[in-house]
């Protein structure tokens, strides 16, 4: 006897279509089939799978999911299975499920927006590019959809099985990832003048402590707080030195600078889009994703050095004026994402690239004494002291309460 055929149904839809309905029977009167329902959560992807409300949406689905699956265990003819998952993007809700049992066939019935049907980036056609074959229902129709170049990547006998490599994004998240950009513009100064290593040497320091500590962390098959960090630190410096290389070492004016790494990093979100279909941090689960991910981070960090120079000497506007003007912008992103529906990954991504250059004019302002460009004068060793302080006071805590960390989901109920 065969094995049953494994559906995957993923919906956003709490209604049972009768298109739904029509193409589980199809599949049932053919062959044995096993039918689970996934239903992305309805909280916003930036809130924590432990933040209460979060769980309250869930459950409010799940109460109403419960009234669904009667028609679908009817039109399957076997049991069916139905929860809500952790993650808001179906994408990222359907890799985690393969990466954990065998999936033969996807149906998706999720509304998608204008633009991303024109675009083909709508959730059937991103689903597709997982190498499975994927029904989509729309409206009255049900839409056969196949990437003849994807190939199976991602399956519980597939690959690595890791846990997301990335923390989840909190405020702990930004609080840290503000002050490791401090950290990398204080600490490349203090190796290259206060110690006198110079340019040239500091980045060769800063780059084999980055491939150490990159080495280690691709290693890993889950988030180590410490080693994360560390890396974020690492890198951190090792951006702001190919800057400064670029500026100090070869003279290429800031402007130029600013615009090349932008072009770089928009080539690399490219490319990673081409190959995952996805630029969602939620799933970095696989070697490759994760180190599309870390290219990604260094010429933030690189754009970022770039654009806070610029900002704050070469347009001569000083250091609180930069940390105004950036901090200013963040918020605009942060309220156009929670009260204009800016997209999730495309607010991450863009608050990322701007807390480099924020944290750099925080790092100046605190370290510098300049009768043009202000600061308190701190030095460069007084302020990576208190920073790195603050960011190992923090990761311990991280790692002790695990708050951040991505954990194995609950089985379904």
């Amino acid at each position: 006897m065969t094995d049953p055929i494994s559906v995957l149904v993923v919906t956003d839809r709490i209604a049972v279509s009768p298109e739904l309905l029509g193409a589980i029977r199809e599949r049932a009167a053919r062959a044995p089939i096993q039918v689970r329902l996934l239903v992305p959560n309805p909280a916003p992807a930036e809130w924590h799978p432990t933040h209460p409300e979060r769980h309250m949406k869930a459950e409010a689905a799940r109460g109403v999911l419960g009234k669904t699956l009667p028609a679908l265990q009817e039109a399957a003819g076997v049991p069916v299975e139905g929860f809500v998952s952790t993650r808001h993007d179906p994408i990222d809700a359907i890799e985690e499920i393969l990466h954990d049992e065998q999936i033969d066939e996807l149906i998706v019935a999720t509304t998608p927006h204008h633009i991303e049907g024109w675009l083909h980036v709508d959730v059937p056609h991103r689903a597709a590019h997982l190498g499975l074959p994927v029904t989509a229902i729309a409206g009255t129709h049900a839409l056969e959809i196949v990437d003849p170049r994807a190939r199976p990547r991602i399956g519980p006998t597939l690959g690595r099985r890791m846990l997301n490599k990335v923390p989840e994004v909190t405020l702990y998240f930004w609080v840290i990832k503000i002050m490791c950009t401090t950290v990398g513009e204080t600490a490349a100064d203090y190796l290259n003048m206060n110690l006198g290593f110079g340019l040239t040497n500091t980045t060769y320091v800063a780059g084999a402590l980055l491939i150490a500590l990159l080495a280690a962390q691709l290693r890993a098959d889950r988030y180590i707080p410490g080693l994360y960090w560390s890396v974020v630190v690492v890198i951190s410096v090792f951006g702001t030195l190919i800057t400064d290389n670029m500026t100090d070492g070869y003279n290429v004016p800031l402007t130029t600078s600013t615009g090349l790494f932008g072009v770089v990093l928009a080539i690399v979100f490219a490319i990673w889009w081409g190959v995952e279909r996805t630029l969602s941090i939620h799933t970095i689960f696989t070697t490759r994703r994760e180190a599309f991910y870390w290219l990604t981070i260094l010429f933030t960090f690189a754009l970022g050095t770039a654009a806070g120079d610029l900002v704050a000497e070469k347009l001569s506007l000083g250091y609180g004026v930069s940390i105004a003007i950036f901090g200013g912008i963040i918020a605009l992103i942060t309220v156009a994402h929670f009260m204009l529906e800016l997209n999730a990954v495309l607010s991450f991504w863009l608050v990322y690239i701007l807390t480099r250059p924020l944290g750099a004019s925080i790092g100046d302002f605190m370290s510098q004494h300049s009768k043009k460009y202000g600061g308190l004068g701190l030095g460069t060793t007084g302020t990576s002291y208190i920073f790195l302080g603050c960011i190992l006071a923090l990761v311990v805590y991280l790692t002790v309460t695990r708050r951040d960390a991505t954990e194995l989901q609950p089985e379904p109920t």
